[in-house]
Parts: structure tokens; C-alpha cells; sequence
């Protein structure tokens, strides 16, 4: 069986909800939502905010949520306010990150990872300043 092309979100193409695939994704609109897949890219024109879990994840735009993923990529252009759980993390220089890093448990150590717990993003205004914030969903 041959490998499916990559889902592609165009860049004037936004998305309210979560995307889950076997395959690869490349997001360059706006996904306020989750994303499950093998591969994402999310491209310099994107904004996602959501938690995402895949095996590789490029980063180039806006992500705000959480990370999980064994290969993670902040390019020069990323700006990512989010909380990383990697087996593997490289920041070009000029990317923007804040959250927490945490490396993924040793192989023999725990067989089966656990999912990321859904995280509500929210946007609030402080006087003339706009503040994104990923509160987690009770």
C-alpha cells in the first residue's frame, strides 16, 4: 500500500476542532484545536493552538498549548508558548520558546506513553497588550 500525500490546511483555510491522521499534516492557516499525526509541519504563516502529539513535529509559526513528540523542531521563525515532552528538541537560533522540556521516559521504563491531557487556549487583553494563555480543561 502506498503512503497517503500530506494533509495540507491552506494558509486562508481555518479550522475549529481536532485533526487526527495516520499520515502527515502541513498546517499554514489556523487549527484552534488538537492534532494527532505521524508526521506535522507547521508552516511560518500558521497559527495553532492546541495540544499536538505526533512522532516528528517542524515548527515555523505559532503554536500555544503542549508538545508531545519524539522529534521536535523550532525553526528561526517559530514562536511557541508551550510545554514540550520530547525525545529529541533543536532550536535554530532566532526561535521563540517558553514553557517547560521534558524528555520522554527511557524505553525500559515505561512502554506505552500517555496522552496529553486537552487544553482549553485562551486569549485575554490586558489593557493594550494581547496575552495568550493554554489553561488546561477542568
Amino acid at each position: 500500500m502506498k503512503p497517503a500525500a500530506p494533509s495540507i490546511i491552506s494558509s486562508d483555510l481555518s479550522i475549529n476542532g481536532n485533526l487526527n491522521s495516520g499520515g502527515d499534516i502541513q498546517v499554514d492557516g489556523t487549527v484552534e484545536g488538537d492534532i494527532v499525526s505521524k508526521k506535522l509541519t507547521v508552516s511560518s504563516s500558521a497559527v495553532v493552538r492546541g495540544a499536538i502529539e505526533a512522532e516528528t513535529v517542524v515548527i515555523a509559526g505559532s503554536v500555544t498549548g503542549q508538545i508531545k513528540a519524539r522529534h521536535v523542531t523550532l525553526i528561526k521563525t517559530a514562536r511557541v508558548i508551550a510545554d514540550v515532552v520530547q525525545e529529541r528538541l533543536s532550536i535554530e537560533p532566532g526561535a521563540f520558546f517558553e514553557g517547560n522540556c521534558r524528555h520522554f521516559p527511557p524505553e525500559g521504563e515505561k512502554k506505552v506513553l500517555s496522552r496529553l491531557e486537552p487544553i482549553k487556549p485562551a486569549v485575554r487583553r490586558d489593557g493594550e497588550a494581547l496575552v495568550a494563555t493554554a489553561e488546561p480543561v477542568t
